[in-house]
């Protein structure tokens, strides 16, 4: 993260790490429809701690669910600072609900989500 990415407080600003939950989740999404998957909703997006100028983020997505068209979505992003070894830090978790769609941009049917497939966040909802 950089300077450009700071909000008033000298930390990452809020819509900044939103951007970058949304771009996860929507690969994931697209991923497991194979094609085209549009955001639907953020049923929960939790700060756990600031992430400063520097921090080093990793933004973990995967499918908690898949219904007939949509599929929710759990993030986890940690931070670790960029001049240290230090462990990695939870820094967001959040939950998004994306529906696949087709060439007109009408819901489709999407896969049955595996057993295992999901990435594991620590507040499901």
């Amino acid at each position: 993260m950089s300077e450009h990415d700071t909000n008033l407080y000298g930390t990452i600003h809020g819509g900044v790490m939103m951007k970058l939950i949304d771009d996860a989740a929507a690969a994931a999404a697209g991923r497991h429809a194979d094609g085209p998957a549009v955001t639907v909703s953020v049923d929960r997006m939790t700060f756990l701690a600031p992430v400063r100028a520097g921090d080093l983020l990793s933004v973990e997505a995967g499918l908690e669910r898949a219904g007939r068209t949509s599929m929710t979505v759990g993030v986890r992003v940690t931070a670790e600072r960029w001049n240290s070894s230090g462990p990695a830090a939870e820094v967001a978790t959040a939950f998004l609900t994306f529906v696949a769609i087709d060439a007109e941009g009408r819901p489709r049917a999407v896969p049955v989500l595996e057993r295992g497939e999901g990435v594991p966040v620590s507040d499901a909802p």
